[in-house]
């Protein structure tokens, strides 16, 4: 049987304690999880492009990897103050 990855960390979350939001949080989480595998793509790509001296693929790379940290951040700035107030963190500033 396979579990999905929100389910899984529906579960994360349900075993740290947490009792409200536990679905909305997981979906950030999921999606927090699969845009930092396309930064982490991105870098890679970046970097043989640039390796390779290809102006035209840095700079696509470059576009898209932009988009990846602007998805990136949404997710996590929707999902920071829920998981501070949850465990007790004081947020930065």
């Amino acid at each position: 049987m396979t579990i999905e990855v929100r389910d899984e960390l529906s579960v994360v979350l349900k075993t740290a304690g947490f009792s409200e939001k536990i679905a909305m949080l997981a979906m950030h989480l999921s999606e927090i999880e699969e845009e930092t595998g396309t930064v982490l793509d991105l870098m890679t790509a970046l970097r043989s492009h640039a390796y390779r001296g290809d102006a035209e693929a840095t700079q696509e790379s470059l576009s898209e990897l932009a988009i990846a940290l602007e998805h990136l951040q949404h997710h996590s700035t929707e999902a920071l103050p829920d998981l501070h107030k949850a465990l007790g963190i004081e947020s930065g500033p």
